[in-house]
């Protein structure tokens, strides 16, 4: 509970001092890397971001994306897909007026019984084709992403295990 409260003040206090608010939907196109690859060969899945412009060059964004890596068959036996929603908070530094980098961290719920909510991070690059008529945008982006959980291997001992995966996204924004 004093998470949510402290996290609903702080997107107050972003909003607040934000020069301008974008909204962004999109979708999202994901290629496990490593040994996640063994787990799955793709995943797909839609996001909607919020970001609080606070200069020129900075601003904070917050996601809430839902994803889906589909379950990877070897030697006759097919992995379980994978459903998770990544909620992120992250920072956002533009290097040119269509060109940014991003940092996030946050959590990736997972939406499978039997699986555990893991802390995802991710940081990425890209780009904007600004629109002629209106000052909304298409984002296209690169990320790398990882979701780490920990697990109990021993009665004594922890292990953590990370699911990682390139994504990469498409999506229309627009200013309110």
């Amino acid at each position: 509970m004093k998470t949510k409260l402290m996290l609903f003040f702080v997107v107050i206090a972003c909003y607040a001092k934000a020069q301008s608010v974008r909204v962004g939907l999109g979708a999202e196109l994901n290629f496990p890397s490593g040994n996640s690859s063994n787990i799955s060969a793709i995943g797909v899945g839609g996001y909607l971001k919020t970001e609080f412009t606070l200069t020129p060059k900075y601003a904070i964004t917050a996601t809430g994306s839902f994803t889906n890596f589909f379950g990877r068959q070897m030697f006759g036996v097919r992995s379980e897909t994978l459903a998770y929603a990544p909620v992120k908070v992250g920072f956002k530094y533009y290097s040119s007026d269509l060109f940014y980098l991003e940092g996030q961290v946050g959590a990736a719920v997972s939406l499978n019984s039997n699986t555990k909510t893991a802390l995802a991070w991710s940081p990425g690059f890209g780009t904007y084709f600004m629109s002629k008529k209106s000052n909304n945008r298409l984002d296209v982006g690169l990320r790398y992403e990882g979701w780490t959980c920990r697990s109990a291997a021993i009665s004594s001992a922890t292990s953590f295990s990370t699911f990682n995966f390139i994504g990469l996204h498409l999506g229309y924004e627009f200013g309110l």
